[in-house]
C-alpha cells in the first residue's frame, strides 16, 4: 500500500496471529473498509503473549459475556 487511506470501518493494530484472525473473520462475515496495521511483517511480533491468555472472569457483565462468546 503506497498510501495511508484517509478512514476506515475497523482499524486493526497488530498483524500477529489475532490481528490477522480478526481480520480474516470480518472479511469472511463480508465487511469491507478494514484495514490491519503491522510495524514489522505479519506474525514477527509478540504473538507468543497472546497463546489462551483470556480469563472467563471480569467485574463487567457485558465483557463477561463478550468473553463467553468468543470461546
Amino acid at each position: 500500500m503506497s498510501e495511508f487511506p484517509k478512514s476506515a470501518r475497523v482499524v486493526i493494530i497488530g498483524g500477529g496471529a489475532v490481528g490477522a484472525s480478526a481480520l480474516f473473520h470480518l472479511a469472511k462475515a463480508g465487511w469491507t473498509d478494514c484495514i490491519l496495521i503491522e510495524k514489522n511483517e505479519l506474525t514477527a511480533g509478540s504473538t507468543w503473549h497472546a497463546a489462551g491468555n483470556v480469563p472467563t472472569f471480569s467485574t463487567s457483565w457485558s465483557i463477561m459475556n463478550m468473553q463467553r462468546y468468543s470461546t
